[in-house]
């Protein structure tokens, strides 16, 4: 965001925000996973899930209240966005690339992996990642490819014999 934004203001309270509708969505999964294994709780596969939403949410309220103390609640908001705005509309901000790597991930699990074999599939990926981030050069990004697809194959294929998909 805005680099002169200062500590304990809108970026906390932004983050904040952000990370509590995260948890609300951690909950929700959870309790799913408690219906599905109709189990009581103490054996539950949802009790460490709901756990850990819990430590989470307690964290984000700490942060709210941090983030708003001494601050007027509709001054605050005005500023995140504010604060949100320049971060999509700088063209110095990296907003572009993140959204550009979550989406290759996107495609890499959901449509190259179930396609394609292993090896072809994480190559591409790693090729169109490492061309979408401008890493290296060609002779370098080809080497990093062959080197880390060839070593998790190795790896776990042929050490661990593990049956990669």
């Amino acid at each position: 965001m805005n680099p002169s934004v200062r500590p304990g203001s809108s970026a906390d309270f932004f983050s904040a925000v952000l990370l509590l509708m995260f948890t609300g969505f951690l909950f929700h999964q959870s309790l799913l996973i408690h219906e599905d294994a109709k189990v009581s709780w103490a054996v539950s596969p949802a009790l460490l899930p709901m756990f850990l939403a819990s430590c989470l949410f307690i964290c984000c309220m700490i942060l709210l209240l941090r983030s708003q103390r001494g601050q007027n609640l509709a001054v605050l908001t005005t500023s995140v966005g504010a604060n949100v705005k320049s971060w999509f509309c700088s063209n110095t901000s990296d907003w572009k690339r993140i959204v550009g790597g979550v989406v290759l991930l996107g495609v890499y699990i959901f449509a190259l992996i179930p396609l394609f074999e292993f090896w072809l599939s994480s190559s591409l990926f790693l090729i169109t990642l490492f061309f979408f981030l401008r890493a290296a050069s060609v002779g370098k990004i080809a080497l990093v490819t062959v080197a880390a697809v060839g070593g998790i194959i190795v790896l776990f294929n042929k050490i661990f014999n593990v049956t990669l998909p």
